[in-house]
């Protein structure tokens, strides 16, 4: 049996292993839902560099909020639109930050991580933790320790589908000084580059003094 030095040591491997995997997963949703944007804006002749620079300025300091989804794969749009304000309105702050989940479901999905972690973990190391338990030891189990690197990778995939599903708000949120410009949740969609400049050109006007 592996002394509990080598037992630590792999673990955090384990978990370092974990969280490059994941990272990759989160980028290719994001990689999709940013082509997917692009093409949009490419049929509706909303191309980026096509947008005039507006005249009018902000002429008060604010701040822009963005709150969305991180797991849905936000994250670059986020950026995309950051890059959009600080062309046309520099003077405006950029803000960005994740949109909770429910308590309930952010609680559901970090004991369905510990209790991955925990079964990866023992797995591994061939060790049944139900005769601790007082447990009679169930029969998938037992298969699991017989074919370890599948059921690892069953239990990984499986895990982290459940898990985004339930970190998953499918938000993106969108204010500007506590004043709400544009909401997924209710409209179902991203705005347009035209869209987004429209809506920062609408509120300049208005606080204009």
């Amino acid at each position: 049996m592996l002394d509990r030095i080598s037992l630590i040591i792999v673990s955090l491997a384990v978990l370092l292993t974990f969280y490059d995997l994941k990272r990759a997963y989160v980028n290719k949703f994001a990689t999709k839902e940013k082509d997917s944007l692009s093409n949009d804006d490419s049929s509706t002749n909303d191309d980026i560099s096509s947008i005039r620079t507006p005249k009018m300025k902000m002429q008060i300091a604010s701040m822009i909020k963005f709150r969305y989804c991180q797991t849905c794969g936000y994250q670059n749009i986020f950026k995309q639109y950051s890059e959009l304000v600080r062309k046309h309105y520099p003077s405006i702050a950029v803000m960005g930050e994740s949109y909770p989940p429910p308590p309930f479901r952010a609680l559901i999905a970090r004991v369905l991580s510990t209790i991955k972690i925990i079964l990866l973990i023992c797995l591994l190391f061939g060790q049944n933790p139900f005769p601790f338990l007082n447990i009679s030891t169930p029969k998938i189990y037992l298969w699991a320790l017989q074919n370890k690197m599948y059921a690892c990778l069953m239990i990984f995939f499986i895990s982290n589908s459940l898990e985004s599903y339930l970190m998953s708000t499918n938000a993106f949120e969108i204010s500007i000084d506590d004043v709400p410009l544009w909401s997924k949740l209710e409209t179902g969609r991203l705005p347009s580059n035209n869209e987004f400049i429209q809506m920062l050109q609408t509120f300049s006007s208005k606080t204009r003094f």
